[in-house]
C-alpha cells in the first residue's frame, strides 16, 4: 500500500480543484462536555463516510473549557449536502456548548449561507494556496496518521499587500512541493484588510522541514504584514514551541476526528 500521507497528483502544479476547498471553523465553549463528546463521536464518524469532508477536527484547551472545531470540504456541494444532514447528534452537540464565533473561508452558495444564517459566520474570500488531495487508506475508519497532522492558523492585516502576495506566491509553491505539507491555504477579508492563513502538515516532522525552508520569502511575508493571533492544533513537542516562541501562538490539543 502507498504511505498515505502523500498525496495523489496526476499533473504539477495547483489545479482548480485544490483552490475549490471551503474550510469552516467554530470556537465554543463548553456547558456540557460529557455530552458533546457523546455527540461528536457520532458527528465524526458521519463526517468521515460522507462524500467530500475532507477533515473533521476537534481541538480542546488545555483548561478544558475552550473548543474549536475545523472542518474542510471538497467544494461548495459537499458543504451544501453536510449542512444539510442535520441529525439528532447535531442538535445535542450545538445544546452541549456556547458558540464563539463561526467562519467560513472559500465561496459558498447562497442556499448554504441561509443554512449558516442562525450562527452568523463571518465569510473570507480564497486569496492564494492549495489544499491537496491527499491519499486516502483503503480500510474502514478513522486512523493515527489521520490523528497526526498539526495545524497552524495565523491572523493578520496587510501592511503592503503587494508585497505581501509576492511573498506569499512563493511560500505556496515552494509548499507544494513538500510533501508533507498538506494545505497552505490564504482568504482576505471582505475590507481587503484581513488575513487569514491556515496551513495544515502530515505531522511534526513535515512541520520542522518547512519551518526550516524558505527564509527569504518567509522574512519578506513577516515584512508586510501587522501579525495578529496564531494558533497550533496539535500535539506538538518543545523544540516546535521554541521554534514558535516568538510569534506567542495558542496551543490547543487534539480532542476527536481526522484528515482523510
Amino acid at each position: 500500500m502507498s504511505n498515505p500521507n502523500e498525496f495523489n497528483s496526476q499533473e504539477g502544479g495547483i489545479s482548480d480543484m485544490e483552490k475549490n476547498r471551503i474550510f469552516v471553523t467554530m470556537n465554543a465553549t463548553f456547558k456540557d462536555e460529557e455530552r458533546c463528546r457523546v455527540a461528536m463521536e457520532t458527528i465524526v464518524k458521519d463526517a468521515h463516510a460522507a462524500y467530500g469532508v475532507n477533515s473533521h477536527f476537534w481541538f480542546r484547551s488545555d483548561d478544558g473549557k475552550s473548543l474549536f472545531v475545523l472542518e474542510q470540504y471538497e467544494d461548495k456541494k459537499a458543504l451544501r449536502k453536510a449542512i444539510r444532514r442535520f441529525t439528532s447528534a447535531r442538535i445535542s452537540f450545538f445544546r452541549s456548548i456556547e458558540v464563539i464565533n463561526v467562519s467560513v473561508y472559500g465561496s459558498i452558495s447562497t442556499s448554504s449561507r441561509l443554512m449558516f444564517a442562525a450562527l452568523r459566520p463571518q465569510y473570507m474570500d480564497y486569496y492564494g494556496g492549495y489544499s491537496k488531495n491527499v491519499a486516502k487508506a483503503k480500510e474502514a475508519g478513522i486512523k493515527n496518521f489521520e490523528r497526526n497532522r498539526i495545524l497552524i492558523a495565523t491572523n493578520a492585516s496587510f501592511k503592503d499587500e503587494e508585497k505581501c502576495k509576492v511573498a506569499m506566491e512563493e511560500l505556496v509553491e515552494d509548499a507544494y512541493a513538500e510533501s508533507g505539507t498538506n494545505s497552505h491555504f490564504w482568504c482576505r477579508g471582505k475590507d481587503g484588510k484581513a488575513l487569514f492563513v491556515l496551513e495544515q502538515y502530515a505531522d511534526e516532522t513535515a512541520l520542522i522541514e518547512h519551518l526550516m525552508a524558505n527564509p527569504s520569502s518567509r522574512a519578506a511575508f513577516f515584512e508586510s504584514i501587522k501579525m495578529g493571533d496564531v494558533s497550533v492544533y496539535g500535539s506538538v513537542s518543545d523544540k516546535i514551541k521554541e521554534i514558535l516562541a516568538s510569534l506567542n501562538p495558542t496551543y490547543m490539543n487534539y480532542y476527536g476526528g481526522y484528515s482523510k
